[in-house]
C-alpha cells in the first residue's frame, strides 16, 4: 500500500469516506530481492490519461488506489490532442476544466474539402454544451495536469513499475509488480484495473481476447510549423482523388499537426521532415508552408476490442480495452469515459455500499459505446481513404446538401463531442417518466439548480460523486419522502430546479437515471434500491403517492 492510502487528503474535490485499515504499519517482511506490502483496495495498472482519471476519482472518493506504470514518467510527445465537449464536462466536475482550457487551443470547426471545394463546415458550437468547441491540448500535458491532481489527493504514481503477474483468491487478486532495480513486489488487491494500453499485460493475463484486425497501411504524424492551411480555429481536411489524404490540426500559434493516412507499409520507420514536406506538397490542394518539425512519428492503426470489460476481480479500460482509428479524435476521449463511469461504481462497490454485481454494468454499459466508436472512426476513415470514382462522387454530392440540414449539424457535432453516448438499454436505467428533454440513459445537461447554499451549477456538485435528484416543488419532494427516499440519503444530494418534470435523478457521471411527476417516485425508490442491492419492498404504491403530493 502506498501512502495515498493513509496520508490526509487535502483538496476541495474529496469525498470523505472511511479507509479500512488507514493507519495501520504500510510495509512488512523487505528482504533485498522481494517486498511484501498490505493489501490496498484498487490497483491500477497504466497512469495514461484513462488511469489518472480513474485514479484521481477514486483517490477523490476516499478510495485506497495504487497507481503504477511501467514508463518513466509523463509522455513525452504530443500523442492524443483533441479533448472533446463530454471530457470537458467530466473535467468540470473533477474541477480541472477550466485548467485545461486556459493551457489548450479551442477548435471549433471542421472542415472537408474535395480539392480545393469545401464540402463541410460543422460548427461544434452546436453540440449543446457550455464547450461548444474541441480543446486542443497535447497528452503531454493532459498528463501533467491529471498527474498533479493525483498528488493533491495524495496519489503517487509509482514509475517503472510494471506488472508481471496475476491470480485472484477469493475476494482480492494477487499482483506480483517488478519496480525499477528488478526487485519482485507481492501486491493484494481488492480490485484491479488495467489502463495499461493497446499491449495491456492486464488483458494478457486475464486471457481476455482482443478480436479486430489491423489497417493494411502505415499512417504518418507530424507536429510542425505550418502556413497556408486555413484558419487555425478548424480542423482541415482534404480528400484526394487518389485516396491519400492530408489532416490538418491547428495546436495553437504556429503549430500544427499534419496526419497521413495510406503511407504503404513501412515497418514502423518513422518518415523524415523532407519526406513529410514533399508529401504535403503532394496532398495539399494548394501550396503550403512546412517548417520546424518536433516530433515525426510511422504507426499502425488497428480495430480491436476486447470481448468483455471484466473478468472477476480484474477490469479493463481505455487502449486496453478498445482501439481504432484516431479519425475524430475519439479515443482518448473514450478512454477517460470509461474511467468516468467505472470511477464512481468501483468506489461505492470497494466501500460497501453496493453489491460487487454493480461492477458487470459497466462493461454492459461501455461495451457498446466502444462498438460505436469503432464504427464511426471507421466510416470516417473510410471517407478520407475513398478511391473508388463513383462513391467519391456520392460522397462530394451528398455531404454538401445533408450537412446545410440544421439538425443534421446539430447531431455531427453532438456524435463528434460524444455528447450523444447514452446507456437506453442500461439494467440500472429505470424506463418510462418520459417528458421533454432527456430519456433515462442520456447525459443531462448543466442545468442551475438551487441548493441550501444558494444557485449551483449541477456539474460542479457531481463533483461530490453522489447522485443529485433535482425535484421541483414541495410536492414532489413530500411524495418523495413518503415513497422512502430518506433510506438512500448518503448516495444523494436533494436539490431544487425545473428538471423539466417533476423529478430527475441525475448519477454522477451526468447520466439521467430516472424521472418521471409524483406518480413515478417510485422509480427513484427502485432504482436506489437496485443500486445497492437492497431487496426491501417498495413502501408505496403510485396512487398512494398520487395522494401525497396532491395539491
Amino acid at each position: 500500500m502506498t501512502k495515498a492510502c493513509c496520508r490526509q487528503i487535502r483538496s476541495d474535490y474529496v469525498i470523505p469516506q472511511t479507509i479500512r485499515g488507514a493507519g495501520r504499519p504500510i510495509l512488512a517482511g523487505m528482504t533485498p530481492t522481494h517486498t511484501a506490502t498490505r493489501d490496498c483496495q484498487v490497483l491500477v495498472v497504466g497512469a495514461g490519461p484513462t488511469g489518472l482519471t480513474l485514479a484521481a476519482q477514486l483517490l477523490a472518493r476516499g478510495i485506497c488506489a495504487r497507481i503504477i506504470d511501467k514508463g518513466e514518467g509523463p509522455a513525452s510527445q504530443s500523442r492524443a490532442l483533441g479533448i472533446q465537449a463530454r471530457t470537458l464536462e467530466l473535467l468540470d466536475t473533477m474541477g480541472l476544466a477550466n485548467a485545461f482550457i486556459g493551457q489548450g487551443h479551442r477548435v471549433r470547426h471542421l472542415r472537408m474539402y474535395a480539392g480545393q471545394r469545401n464540402l463541410l463546415d460543422l460548427d461544434l458550437a452546436r453540440n449543446g454544451s457550455r464547450y461548444g468547441f474541441t480543446l486542443h491540448l497535447p497528452q503531454s500535458q493532459t498528463e501533467t495536469l491529471l498527474r498533479a491532481r493525483v498528488r493533491e489527493l495524495g496519489g503517487t504514481i509509482e514509475q517503472r513499475a510494471e506488472l508481471v503477474r496475476l491470480a485472484e483468491r477469493g475476494d482480492a487478486v494477487d499482483a506480483t509488480l517488478r519496480d525499477a532495480t528488478g526487485r519482485e513486489i507481492e501486491v493484494s488487491a481488492r480490485y484491479v484495473v488495467g489502463c495499461d494500453g493497446a499491449h495491456s499485460r492486464v488483458r494478457h493475463q486475464t486471457g481476455l481476447p482482443f478480436e479486430g484486425q489491423p489497417y493494411p497501411q502505415d499512417w504518418l504524424l507530424a507536429d510542425v510549423a505550418l502556413d497556408g492551411a486555413g484558419s487555425n480555429d478548424a480542423v482541415h481536411a482534404f480528400f484526394r482523388p487518389n485516396g491519400l489524404p492530408l489532416v490538418c490540426i491547428p495546436m495553437g500559434g504556429q503549430r500544427w499537426r499534419l496526419v497521413m493516412a495510406n503511407a504503404g507499409d513501412r515497418g514502423g520507420q518513422p518518415p523524415t521532415f523532407a519526406e513529410i514536406q514533399e508529401l504535403a506538397a503532394d496532398r495539399a490542394p494548394w501550396p503550403i508552408e512546412v517548417s520546424g518539425p518536433e516530433w515525426l512519428s510511422s504507426f499502425r492503426c488497428h480495430l480491436r476490442s476486447a470481448t468483455s470489460y471484466r473478468r472477476g476481480r480484474v477490469l479493463l479500460a481505455g487502449d486496453a480495452a478498445h482501439i481504432h482509428s484516431p479519425a475524430g479524435g475519439q479515443g482518448m476521449n473514450t478512454g477517460m469515459m470509461d474511467a468516468h463511469n467505472l470511477a464512481w461504481k468501483l468506489a461505492l462497490v470497494t466501500d460497501g455500499r453496493a453489491p460487487d454485481a454493480l461492477l458487470d454494468t459497466y462493461g454492459q454499459e461501455r461495451i457498446p459505446v466502444a462498438a460505436g466508436v469503432l464504427k464511426f472512426t471507421d466510416k470516417l476513415t473510410g471517407l478520407l481513404t475513398m478511391r473508388n470514382r463513383a462513391k467519391r462522387a456520392m460522397r462530394d454530392t451528398a455531404i454538401p446538401v445533408v450537412s446545410r440540414v440544421p439538425m443534421v449539424q446539430r447531431a455531427a457535432a453532438r456524435k463528434l463531442s460524444q455528447l450523444s453516448v447514452a446507456y437506453p438499454r442500461s439494467p440500472l436505467t429505470q424506463p418510462g417518466g418520459h417528458g421533454r428533454g432527456p430519456k433515462p440513459g442520456d447525459r443531462f445537461p448543466d442545468v442551475e439548480v438551487h441548493t441550501e447554499h444558494g444557485p449551483a451549477r449541477l456539474h460542479h456538485l457531481l463533483g461530490s460523486g453522489r447522485h443529485v435528484l433535482i425535484v421541483s416543488g414541495a410536492g414532489i419532494h413530500s411524495a418523495l419522502e413518503t415513497a422512502g427516499i430518506g433510506r438512500y440519503a448518503e448516495l444523494i444530494d436533494v436539490v431544487g430546479g425545473n428538471p423539466g418534470s417533476g423529478f430527475a435523478l441525475v448519477r454522477p457521471d451526468a447520466i439521467l437515471a430516472a424521472r418521471g411527476s409524483a406518480t413515478d417516485t417510485h422509480r427513484v425508490v427502485g432504482y436506489l434500491r437496485r443500486l445497492c442491492g437492497r431487496r426491501d419492498p417498495e413502501p408505496a404504491t403510485a396512487k398512494v403517492l398520487s395522494e401525497v403530493a396532491a395539491p
